[in-house]
Order: structure tokens, then C-alpha cells, then sequence
């Protein structure tokens, strides 16, 4: 490839992930769980070999004893600074979140490329010690399957879990032409059946952007122990942040993980007091 040819491939990759990711626009905090005092958030940035840094935080038991690592990759448009309060209802487990590239104080462009390598270097970087669970949000769950397959973790937990980009533009009335031409695919299908390990799938009640049969779908590529909740009350944007996806989540990490048994289970949780 020319320097002119691979000038142009990152600048169209630049402008496509710009379009797929979105941007911050604010921070939404979430409720707290019941053990709001068990828990100290430490801030890091992570610097990458081509200059780009990443901003991100950890939480950690304020006895510094994790009994295992929560690894959260956001949705389009999401700043992750609220994640460290996942810990407030999972008092024994460290958590960590990194913004993408581009949001928040994370500097560089995001692409599908990139934040795979990120994520890899994410885990790296935290050094995650006891059971692995990964949790994925929308576009978060592309990464946090891509990662699962490198990594092989314990637990992985999708929250309106997608089949690929161009699958969810060709569910959109004025998507169709945008799914022929989208080279960044994120597919999730593919990734689905190659994970192991326990799965936890929550849906939103009401979720125009990502259809409740293509999350189903996909949950049913997952080869073991798949548990699908739909948390009522909630929507595309409100559900990692709710009581009810927080004490789902406690729920599934405090259960045994092995993946010993196979099932396809679907439940409806209902609206969080």
C-alpha cells in the first residue's frame, strides 16, 4: 500500500468510526446499590504506542481483596465514568472501564480495529486477578465478545447484544443503503459461538435502536448457559445504568459460573423499586 493509499484508508476508517461510535455528549450517573462504602475509584490514563491515551477507572474493595474483575466496554455515545459504581452492588469484585478513543479526556479517533487492540491492552493494563467477567453494552458487546474469544473469560455479560452493524442499519427503514457500504462490521454472530463460558443477556423494555429478535438470535449462538432478562422500565440507553440490570448482573456473578449445565432461559424482571 502507498503512503497516499494508506493516508486515504485512515481517513476513511477515521470518518466511518466517527459515524458508528458517535460521540460523548454528557455523563450520566447511575443509583447506587447497597454497598456504597465498600469501594475506592481510582482514575488512570493509559497511554498507547501511537500517542493516543485513554482514559479510564478502576474500583477496587477498600480492603484491596478482589475475589475477581469486572471489564465494562460501553455502547455508542457513552462515557463509562459511572461504572465504577457497578462495584456499589458487587462489593467483592474490582471493576474497570476505559473510555474509547475520542470520549471524554480519551484522546485519538475510535475504529473497530483500534478498540480491539485497546481492549487487549485494557486487560493487560489492569492486571485482572481471580474470575474474568466481561460486560458489553450495544456496541461494547462486540468488544467484549472479540475479547472473550481472546481471553476465555469465566462470565460474559451482553446487554442489548447486536448481530453485526450492518444488521442493525438493514432493521432501520432509511439503513439499508448504509449496510452495503460499511466496512466496519463488528460481527457478533460469528464471535457468539466460540464463548464457553456462563452469559448473561439483558435486554431493555423498550429499545428501538437494537430489536429484541436479533439480541435473541444471538443469544442463541451462545453454545452454554445463556439466561436472556428483559428489565422492565427501562430503555436502550437507560439499561446498564438501572437497579434492575445492576442486581441482575450481582445476581448471575454470585452464582457459580462454570458453565456446567446448558440452557436457554428467558425472563422478564420486573420495574426496580
Amino acid at each position: 500500500m502507498t503512503a497516499f493509499a494508506a493516508k486515504a484508508h485512515h481517513l476513511v476508517e477515521s470518518a466511518e468510526g466517527r459515524l458508528i461510535f458517535g460521540r460523548t455528549t454528557r455523563i450520566r450517573r447511575a443509583e447506587k446499590g447497597p454497598h456504597p462504602h465498600a469501594y475506592r475509584t481510582t482514575p488512570h490514563r493509559l497511554p498507547r504506542p501511537d500517542g493516543a491515551v485513554l482514559e479510564g477507572w478502576s474500583a477496587m474493595p477498600v480492603d484491596g481483596e478482589a475475589e475477581g474483575a469486572i471489564l465494562y466496554f460501553g455502547g455508542r455515545n457513552e462515557n463509562v465514568a459511572w461504572v465504577p459504581d457497578m462495584a456499589s452492588f458487587n462489593p467483592r469484585q474490582a471493576v474497570h472501564a476505559f473510555n474509547y478513543r475520542g470520549f471524554g479526556a480519551s484522546t485519538g479517533r475510535p475504529s473497530e480495529r483500534g478498540v480491539k487492540a485497546d481492549a487487549l491492552a485494557l486487560l493487560h493494563a489492569v492486571d485482572a486477578a481471580g474470575p474474568l467477567t466481561i460486560v458489553g453494552r450495544s456496541l461494547g458487546t462486540a468488544v467484549a465478545l472479540w475479547l472473550a474469544r481472546e481471553t476465555r473469560p469465566r462470565r460474559l455479560v451482553l446487554m442489548s447484544p447486536f448481530e453485526s452493524v450492518p444488521a442493525v442499519l438493514r432493521a432501520r427503514p432509511l439503513g439499508r443503503v448504509g449496510a452495503g457500504l460499511v466496512s466496519q462490521r463488528f460481527d457478533c454472530a460469528g464471535l457468539a459461538a466460540v464463548h464457553a463460558g456462563a452469559t448473561l443477556v439483558l435486554l431493555a423494555e423498550h429499545d428501538p435502536s437494537v430489536p429484541h429478535e436479533q439480541s435473541r438470535r444471538l443469544a442463541q449462538r451462545l453454545p452454554r448457559t445463556t439466561t436472556v432478562q428483559v428489565i422492565a422500565g427501562t430503555t436502550h440507553q437507560s439499561l446498564p445504568r438501572s437497579v434492575g440490570a445492576q442486581r441482575a448482573i450481582a445476581a448471575f456473578l454470585a452464582g457459580p459460573g462454570d458453565g456446567a449445565s446448558a440452557h436457554f432461559a428467558s425472563t422478564f424482571m420486573p420495574r426496580s423499586a
